[in-house]
């Protein structure tokens, strides 16, 4: 007599255990392969990308080159190429010669210059490359004076572009990457050093983070991913076209 009962009660459940078998062999007539590999997110991406630097005298004489490395440099002196002490180190490069700065994926945050050290009266080189919290920067500068040409020629993703040369030491109002002399918020002579007078004469147009010919160039990629060669001209001035 309970038979029928119990049939109708196996009906009702049925379904349900249809149900469940096709979910669990939901992959078994399906082909196997391998899993795809997970996508990179945006902080893994951007390290892959690691800046490059070389320094070249492009100049008929050879020249003494003087880096003094910033305090969050992960790069400093090193005696296989640049021989020195604490934050600070010197190289002879000869005429029309390059060297290629060993950065290997090192965060190298430096100031260079050529035939005077990196103090009063010099154009520097500024860099500041794979660091890990932030873009790629370079420019030129003249905030503590002026003693030759440099020109910094950037490759970022395949686009390229040059920072300076300076017009001499007065003169670059309109010249893109570079802080003219003795301009340390690029717009003014705020607090100059070296004995600089204040003013704004000289110096470019706008507002300091928005100046209407920017002071310095900042690349594509956070962490790192341009190649910056600074190249020493010495006393080239560009001819005006």
């Amino acid at each position: 007599m309970n038979t029928p009962r119990l049939w109708s009660s196996a009906l009702c459940w049925m379904p349900l255990l249809f149900i469940l078998l096709i979910a669990s062999c939901s992959k078994c007539d399906s082909p196997s392969s391998p899993d795809a590999p997970d996508a990179p997110d945006t902080a893994d991406a951007s390290s892959l990308a690691q800046a490059t630097a070389s320094i070249t005298n492009a100049t008929p004489v050879d020249v003494t080159v003087y880096v003094a490395f910033g305090a969050s440099s992960q790069m400093g002196p090193s005696a296989a190429w640049c021989p020195g002490s604490g934050l600070n180190c010197s190289f002879p490069l000869a005429k029309n010669t390059s060297l290629l700065v060993p950065v290997q994926g090192q965060h190298l945050n430096a100031s260079i210059s050529f035939g005077a050290p990196v103090t009063c009266d010099a154009t520097k080189a500024e860099v500041d490359l794979n660091n890990p919290v932030w873009y790629d920067t370079a420019d030129v500068s003249l905030v503590d004076g002026y003693n030759g040409s440099v020109r910094i020629d950037i490759v970022d993703q395949g686009a390229s572009l040059s920072l300076g040369p300076p017009n001499g030491k007065n003169g670059n109002e309109k010249v893109f990457g570079l802080f003219p002399y003795g301009c340390d918020i690029c717009i003014a002579r705020q607090s100059p050093p070296c004995g600089i007078p204040t003013g704004k004469n000289g110096c470019k147009e706008g507002t300091q983070f928005a100046p209407t010919i920017p002071c310095q160039y900042q690349g594509k990629t956070m962490g790192g991913g341009i190649s910056a060669t600074i190249v020493w001209l010495g006393d080239l001035v560009p001819v005006a076209p």
